[in-house]
């Protein structure tokens, strides 16, 4: 009697020592949000195409930069790998194929004179960069006028703070519907193809992405919610 007592007992522990466990977290993976961009809307898209249950995490790029290379988000867009090209970043991350191909452009003050013979040598003016933005060839520019947001920088360079910044001319073109600036679009400055990056850690997200970029470019997604974004004249969330 003894020993049916005592293996009740342990089985009525484990019993409830089972349904006293916590049920397990969903597999939920963290992703960049991106309010204030163009491309926020098809980043989105490409998320739930992929099927891919997030948590959006909005901070800072160089603070989400950081986040990205402790683990902290394992997803990310949208960059380019000239952009993210810190060696701890090398180390950590994997990039989707691009899913959108953009032109960056020099954006000057209208009506001031520019001595520019190579669009791509900047030495000679200060220029204005986004705090954690990286930049190609930024070892060519003079003085750094940092800001914030690109709003500020656009700002910064319209009121002569800075001589210049760079942009694609999308989110010029929208910037500028939203808040006006006696600013003009320059020179090409480089052209680029905007791509996503996963922390290596869930290397197994890629494909999914993958899948998701190929299924929204087949459809002209992609490019309708660029060119809707684009016609959008609220204030960014």
């Amino acid at each position: 009697m003894d020993k049916i007592k005592l293996k009740y007992g342990l089985l009525l522990g484990l019993v409830v020592a089972f349904f006293s466990v916590p049920a397990q977290a969903s597999d939920v993976a963290k992703a960049s949000r991106i309010g204030d961009s163009v491309f926020r809307d098809v980043w989105h898209a490409i998320l739930d195409e992929a099927g891919i249950d997030v948590e959006l995490i909005a901070a800072p790029r160089d603070v989400r930069r950081d986040m990205f290379v402790r683990g902290e988000l394992v997803l990310d867009c949208c960059s380019v790998p000239d952009w993210r090209a810190r060696e701890d970043e090398k180390q950590t991350q994997l990039w989707t194929s691009p899913f959108f191909y953009t032109v960056d452009h020099l954006i000057i003050q209208e009506g001031k004179e520019y001595d520019l013979p190579d669009p791509t040598d900047l030495s000679a003016y200060r220029v204005g960069v986004v705090q954690g933005f990286a930049y190609r060839r930024d070892a060519t520019f003079g003085d750094v006028v940092v800001r914030v947001s690109l709003g500020e920088v656009f700002e910064a360079v319209a009121r002569g703070e800075a001589d210049l910044t760079i942009a694609n001319h999308q989110e010029f073109r929208r910037r500028q519907k939203l808040n006006p600036l006696p600013l003009v679009l320059g020179p090409v400055h480089h052209r680029l193809g905007l791509r996503a990056r996963v922390h290596k850690t869930r290397a197994d997200l890629l494909p999914r992405l993958e899948a998701a970029i190929k299924a929204l470019n087949a459809n002209g997604r992609i490019a309708h919610l660029t060119g809707a974004r684009l016609r959008d004249m609220k204030v960014p969330e």
